[in-house]
């Protein structure tokens, strides 16, 4: 019996050898969902910024890392970017890529820390990379646009936010990023068309509805500015950003 249950034991710990064998050497690696098992106490805090897209490109092809090392090293990566440690997920990152520079999922999530750190020219190179790479790709378009805009490069950013829409019209924050844009351009005429198609996409986005009426009280719209507030207090009664608003289209 003893000698059985050694053999028992033997085998057991030779079917967990093979296994961690599998996963190290062979590089199949544990899908997210799993790997959190490992990270129980984390829970996963994603960047929050209205003004960038975090959602991975729809166009985007699934990257097919050119070594196993870079593909381990990205799962790595994603774990500690979903615990919500930027600082670390960003050298992790940083690693893959100078494995592979190529590897387009990467360079997207550095990205999008480079966009929530306000490293705003180290954003830009990067979706300039990617824009090169997956010219279809909106997503892309649209967050280089925001990292143009945030270092005033207004020109540049209007046209890849125009890229953006051209490419998918069907996100109403594109309009309102491009809105934003327009009016620093002062070309004003252009920024309410892009309101409108935002709303016209999501007309009870309470955001979106304070956004345009006060671009509309800056431009002495107070009569169509009522309006839009109105909007807003008819879906949210206490909004306190909307009641102060009307105060002033009232003046």
């Amino acid at each position: 019996m003893e000698i059985f249950t050694l053999i028992l034991i033997i085998a057991a710990l030779a079917g967990i050898f093979i296994r961690r064998y599998y996963i190290m050497e062979k590089g199949i690696y544990l899908e997210k969902t799993l790997v959190k098992r490992f990270f129980s106490n984390a829970q996963p805090t994603p960047i929050k910024d209205e003004n960038f897209e975090r959602k991975a490109p729809s166009h985007m092809p699934k990257s097919v890392p050119k070594t196993m090392e870079a593909k381990m090293l990205y799962s790595k990566a994603m774990i500690f970017y979903e615990r919500g440690d930027m600082d670390e997920a960003e050298k992790q990152f940083i690693q893959v890529i100078s494995l592979d520079q190529n590897f387009a999922d990467a360079i997207h999530k550095l990205g999008l820390i480079y966009l929530k750190q306000a490293q705003f020219s180290r954003a830009e190179a990067l979706f300039r990379q990617l824009v090169n790479q997956l010219e279809a790709d909106a997503v892309c378009h649209s967050n280089l646009g925001r990292a143009l805009y945030e270092q005033e490069k207004f020109d540049e950013a209007l046209v890849a936010y125009l890229k953006s829409i051209e490419l998918d019209n069907s996100r109403p924050g594109r309009f309102v990023s491009t809105a934003e844009v327009y009016r620093r351009l002062n070309q004003n005429d252009k920024a309410r068309e892009m309101y409108e198609a935002a709303l016209q996409l999501d007309p009870t986005n309470t955001d979106y509805l304070l956004t345009y009426a006060h671009f509309l009280i800056e431009e002495k719209d107070l009569l169509k500015a009522r309006a839009y507030v109105d909007a807003v207090l008819k879906i949210q009664p206490d909004n306190s950003i909307a009641l102060e608003m009307k105060k002033e289209c009232e003046q």
